[in-house]
């Protein structure tokens, strides 16, 4: 990518005043002291302990850079340079379409041990949030195998739904999910620590850019610990009120059918439509008007459409669902010759030909799709022989045990124990 270029991108995005501002000098010391008094209020009433204050505050902390990841799947210009070009590596300086996502990256900034604190401290109310789907596999659990034969596929889209998340309405929906599920919360810690803290993170995320110092007005930081679970929880909290919404604006059935098939992952919400077009376009009107900074996009088909890493179709009665790649995806797998360690490459054959025998649910669609994998995986100079056992392996595996796994999985959380922080 031309450098000149992507500085007037990033710059672009920069210098919207209601976003970002320009500040004299790194702020970074004064806000590890914030971080401390507010730290220093909550030791006396057992919220945090001194080896937590600690290790919140006594570390090399370093300022957060800014940089934006391009949107290359959303660039028309880009995607018909790779139809146009047919090549792995195409030429396509600067494509007048190509926006970036904004990312604040500070693994050492001075709020992000706090920001992780929270993150595990909130994380468990996500799963009270209705919507709240955890991944492709968690999605595939809650599509039907049948529906009205006159159903729509609906997916909405939330606009830069991070940096438009104003923090009065986060911390309100913060408030919300402690106030309503208290037991899910850890009890050593109080509900004023955890909105503080969150609202010190949100409040203070500094970086520099080319040279200057900015400060992040609006939203959360793309990059923060804790902003997926704060996404979550906000919307979350917006769709409480929609639910209300549509039980005054629609007869039982159709706001029950919203309340229990609105499925979300972050933005991007999915939920299969049996009413008229006419009551579509009034719920697009409900969700577009729960915050006046929160905008959905939508779209629809009667055949089929993408969710996630998910196709979804239709055919009369009948849902299936299949692999979905990006235009921009060019399926460029890790090299065989790479210098990673040898089980990682032997693994990932296997790996990719599992998710294929998990997402795919028609056994001819699920072959194709296995045969394409492996001739991407011979052009990367895997051994066939290791390609074929792993495909083997996964074909071995029951479709219905990959969706839903035995329980009692090992949680992939660090968890907040009575005591004190379990810090690993």
């Amino acid at each position: 990518m031309d450098a000149e270029y992507y500085k007037h991108k990033i710059l672009e995005m920069l210098d919207n005043n209601e976003f970002y501002c320009e500040i004299a000098e790194n702020n970074d010391k004064k806000t590890i002291q914030k971080v401390k008094r507010l730290l220093k209020d909550h030791q006396t009433s057992s919220d945090i302990t001194t080896k937590e204050a600690d290790f919140l505050t006594d570390f090399d902390f370093r300022e957060s850079v800014f940089y934006g990841l391009p949107k290359i799947h959303k660039s028309k210009t880009i995607t018909n340079a790779i139809k146009m070009q047919n090549n792995a590596y195409i030429t396509c300086i600067k494509p007048d379409d190509l926006k970036f996502r904004p990312i604040v990256g500070g693994p050492n900034a001075p709020t992000q041990r706090l920001s992780h604190l929270m993150d595990i401290l909130l994380k468990p109310l996500c799963s009270e949030v209705k919507s709240y789907v955890r991944d492709d596999l968690d999605f595939l659990r809650y599509l039907p195998d049948k529906v009205n034969q006159d159903a729509k596929l609906v997916t909405m889209d939330v606009t830069n739904l991070y940096t438009n998340i104003t923090t009065d309405l986060g911390i309100n929906a913060l408030k919300y999910w402690i106030n309503k599920y208290p037991q899910n919360i850890n009890s050593r810690f109080s509900r004023e620590f955890i909105l503080e803290a969150s609202s010190l993170v949100l409040k203070n995320n500094t970086f520099s850019f080319n040279g200057k110092h900015y400060l992040q007005l609006k939203g959360t930081a793309m990059g923060t610990k804790m902003a997926p679970t704060y996404a979550t929880l906000t919307l979350g909290y917006l769709e409480e009120k929609m639910y209300e919404k549509a039980r005054r604006q629609f007869n039982h059935q159709t706001a029950q059918n919203i309340k229990n098939g609105w499925k979300r992952y972050l933005d991007d919400c999915f939920i299969i439509w049996n009413e008229s077009d006419a009551n579509l376009t009034v719920f697009l009107d409900i969700v577009n008007n729960l915050d006046p900074n929160i905008n959905f996009t939508l779209d629809e088909s009667a055949i089929c459409i993408p969710f996630l890493d998910v196709l979804i179709s239709k055919c009369g009665e009948n849902i299936t669902t299949d692999m979905y790649y990006k235009p921009t995806d060019t399926h460029q797998y890790l090299h065989f010759s790479s210098c990673h360690p040898g089980h990682t490459k032997r693994a990932i054959p296997y790996n990719l030909a599992r998710r294929v025998c998990t997402i795919v649910s028609d056994n001819e669609k699920r072959n194709e799709r296995l045969h394409e994998l492996k001739a991407s995986l011979i052009k990367q100079c895997y051994p066939v022989g290791i390609i074929d056992d792993g495909i083997k392996k996964a074909l071995a595996l029951n479709r219905e045990n990959l969706i839903n796994p035995p329980t009692g999985r090992k949680t992939i959380f660090k968890q907040v124990l009575k005591g004190g922080l379990k810090v690993t």
